[in-house]
Order: C-alpha cells, then structure tokens, then sequence
C-alpha cells in the first residue's frame, strides 16, 4: 500500500537497508538499522496504561539527511512519535511529529497533524512484522 494509506511506515530493502517514511516527509534511511527498529517496535508492543497517557519515542534524532525527494541534502532530521489516550475508555492515538535543521534554520512541520487513530490489534501485528525475521 502507498504510505499516503498506510501513514508512516517502516521496512527494510532487500539490500538490509532501513528506512522510514510518511507522506509529509518521505522515505528516509533509518541510520539506527535493525535496532532502531527492534526498539521501535518494542515500544509499541509496551502494554499501555489503562487511563489517560502520552509516551514518546524519538525515532529518528538529528540525523543528517541525503537523496530525499522532500528533504534538502544535509537536512538533520528528528522525528518523535507520541502514542497516548486522552481520556481513560477512549481509544489510543498517534501523533508524528518532524523537526530538524537546514542551513543552520530549525523547522517543524507546521501543516495540521492529525492524531491517528490506533487500533491496538494492528498496532500490534506491524510491531511483530517488524521483530519477525524475514528469510
């Protein structure tokens, strides 16, 4: 499915290369590789609170960036997930949020950033996609 479907993704290329993507950035290499991912996907697998909650994870953070159809060569990328519950009953969301440096200017991604809804069983299944071996 096209990213713009999926809202972010992250997979590796046959060549073992790690990536990341989502459709107000684009694909970039993930440079922390397969732990990077196993510690992503561990986090989301984190049994939640019960109640109202906001965690984060920085999966990406201040890396320099190259070859991006979005993103200018040389551009330090941070990207922070937040998964959380505003209310205790209410379903989980996720919020990607995309920050960095070109040319020595700081920028976020000011465009609305909708809070996804997660359904916590498929959350779960791309978490275990993500720790599954491939062969």
């Amino acid at each position: 499915m096209p990213v713009d479907d999926l809202w972010l993704a992250v997979g590796q290329d046959p060549d073992g290369t790690w990536w990341f993507d989502a459709y107000f950035i684009g694909r970039v290499t993930l440079l922390g590789g397969a732990p990077r991912a196993v510690a992503f996907a561990q986090w989301l697998l984190a049994s939640p609170p019960k109640g109202r909650y906001e965690k984060e994870f920085m999966l990406v953070d201040g890396e320099p960036q190259s070859g991006s159809r979005r993103l200018t060569d040389g551009t330090r990328l941070t990207v922070e997930i937040l998964l959380g519950r505003e209310e205790a009953g209410e379903p989980e969301y996720l919020q990607v949020l995309p920050s960095g440096e070109v040319r020595n200017y700081a920028f976020e991604v000011c465009a609305p950033l909708e809070c996804k809804r997660v359904v916590r069983a498929e959350l779960e299944a791309a978490a275990t996609r993500l720790l599954t071996p491939r062969a």
